[in-house]
């Protein structure tokens, strides 16, 4: 954002809500600015009357260029296309600058810290911006939730924390979150698969899959329910899960779940519960049962 007037003023933002201050040496008066293909773009009139041309890549530094011709004209409208940035004056002057490279097909790539909140049948997953928009700026994102062939999806717009939720999941059934980021190019390829699990509770809580399982098969345990802190972190801290006899350990995943598999569960009636310490006290889980066939 740009001031008209040739105090040299300019303001940039991440989010749209909350502005920066910054101020162009030599001042100039700047009539349009545009993006394209990484950089942004912007020119008018230059106070020294030299260089009317600006441009940086992150729209907080700025680098100045001499007009291509009468340097007293002002330079009223920049636009971006074909690989080129394209300028006119008030005199009828037109110059062009082609990009050194090709961003006809840029997409952007992978949304960053994708996590989430799980409730009873649903996921409400956040994400961050792309560490690179690619060859436009990024216009939306996509989550994707599938089990198997089962495929669901929701679109989260560009605003501070994109987020968006998936409805009319199964309760304790595993499933697999992937994002994506999109451009005018097209999508990023997807993240890396992260499981979650619905729960008709938010209680920190740890129970088998199944109530009952025979000796010999693989018990998987799901702990959920774990608590973030106020930056949406979850605790570093190991969660301790007791299965029986057997001591199992696990760091929570981006939705403050953990997925374990004890191999050779002990036969009987077996305990499971989990703990955890984190903000300052400690935290234990309410103890299920499964039961052990030989």
């Amino acid at each position: 954002m740009f001031d008209g007037a040739h105090s040299g003023d300019f303001a940039t933002s991440v989010y749209g809500y909350v502005w920066t201050l910054h101020s162009l040496s030599p001042a100039e008066a700047i009539d349009s600015a545009t993006f394209g293909c990484g950089s942004f773009v912007a020119m008018g009139q230059s106070s020294a009357s030299t260089e009317n041309f600006i441009s940086s890549s992150t729209g907080a530094t700025w680098t100045t260029s001499a007009a291509p011709t009468d340097a007293t004209s002002t330079w009223s409208a920049v636009a971006y296309g074909a690989h080129r940035f394209v300028a006119v004056d008030a005199s009828g002057n037109i110059a062009w600058s082609a990009t050194t490279a090709n961003c006809a097909a840029v997409v952007p790539t992978t949304p960053q810290q994708v996590s989430g909140n799980i409730h009873s049948g649903l996921v409400w997953t956040y994400m961050h911006p792309p560490a690179s928009a690619g060859g436009a700026p990024v216009n939306s994102y996509r989550v994707n939730i599938s089990k198997g062939t089962f495929l669901r999806q929701c679109s989260a717009p560009v605003y501070f924390e994109p987020n968006c939720k998936v409805a009319g999941l199964a309760n304790h059934q595993v499933y697999w979150v992937t994002a994506q980021s999109h451009n005018r190019f097209g999508y990023s390829v997807p993240t890396d698969p992260e499981f979650v699990i619905p729960t008709a509770s938010s209680t920190f809580s740890a129970i088998a899959s199944a109530p009952v399982v025979v000796h010999g098969v693989p018990l998987v345990v799901q702990v959920t329910g774990v608590l973030a802190n106020n930056e949406g972190i979850y605790p570093i801290t190991t969660i301790t899960v007791h299965v029986g006899a057997v001591t199992l350990h696990c760091h929570p995943n981006p939705f403050g779940e953990c997925l374990l598999t004890v191999s050779n569960p002990p036969i009987g009636s077996d305990a499971i519960y989990a703990t955890y310490s984190g903000f300052g006290r400690s935290y234990q889980s309410a103890t299920s049962r499964v039961r052990v066939e030989s």
